[in-house]
């Protein structure tokens, strides 16, 4: 391959990848819509590139856009797409009577979380009976892999070299946020591979804690979580060393 095709290849490639986030943002801004200059702030791109990339979204049916509010949003076409691959992820129907088990056994917030692109995104929710409820994602809502207890334990499972240019890519994203800088998530990351499970110890919200911890691969790949959110006072050291093993039972139960 020449210079000049890889560096075409290259730039295809960066393209695509711009691309895919800027539509894994206007997923995230679904129930709002996202503007042009949202969109720019949130990936860190230019006007002309993000508009240029829109305009691709828009051709290949992926994006609508409202001209009156000037808003992008996810297409019709999107929700046909997930309809068709839906079998696909039969993992949500197979988590569910482990998300109630957990959820019955320790009284608090249970989310099942899958891995899309650089987001994870909350596909099931277990809300325990305990009086201070957390309730801090709803089913559908998404985040930068690595903001999270469940989305954290995503991001400590792949391979270090994905895993540092994820936290690249999102940091446009989690600039605003205390406690989530690209050396902290590092560290974030190094501490849950070596615990074996995520810790969020009010890193998000000072009064929350939760704990996450990844699913095997399955048969079509998909990569998921499951995470247990409470208030901080219910999650002291040996509770939480209790929930992981309870979660790490249950899970083994999918092999």
């Amino acid at each position: 391959m020449t210079d000049a095709s890889t560096s075409a290849s290259s730039s295809t490639t960066q393209s695509l990848d711009r691309a895919m986030n800027l539509l894994d943002l206007v997923v995230a801004a679904s129930d709002e819509g996202a503007t042009l200059a949202t969109l720019c702030g949130r990936s860190g791109l230019s006007k002309p590139t993000v508009h240029r990339l829109m305009t691709g979204l828009r051709n290949a049916g992926l994006v609508d856009y409202n001209p009156a509010q000037r808003l992008y949003l996810p297409s019709f076409k999107l929700y046909q797409m997930g309809v068709k691959i839906a079998p696909r992820f039969n993992l949500i129907h197979k988590m569910g009577p482990i998300l109630d088990r957990l959820c019955e056994a320790t009284e608090d917030t249970v989310y099942l979380s899958i891995r899309s692109g650089d987001l994870a995104i909350c596909v099931d929710r277990r809300v325990g009976g305990y009086p201070i409820k957390i309730l801090t994602l709803n089913v559908g809502d998404s985040r930068p892999l690595g903001l999270g207890a469940g989305s954290l334990a995503l991001l400590a499972t792949l391979p270090d070299s994905e895993c540092r240019q994820i936290i690249d890519r999102n940091e446009p994203l989690l600039a605003g946020r205390k406690n989530y800088s690209k050396a902290e998530l590092i560290g974030y990351v190094s501490q849950a591979r070596e615990n074996g499970y995520a810790l969020n110890f009010g890193l998000m919200l000072p009064d929350m804690a939760a704990v996450g911890v990844s699913l095997p691969s399955t048969p079509d790949h998909v990569c998921a979580s499951i995470s247990i959110a409470a208030i901080r006072s219910r999650m002291p050291p040996e509770r939480v060393e209790k929930i992981v093993a309870m979660m790490k039972k249950e899970i083994a139960l999918l092999r």
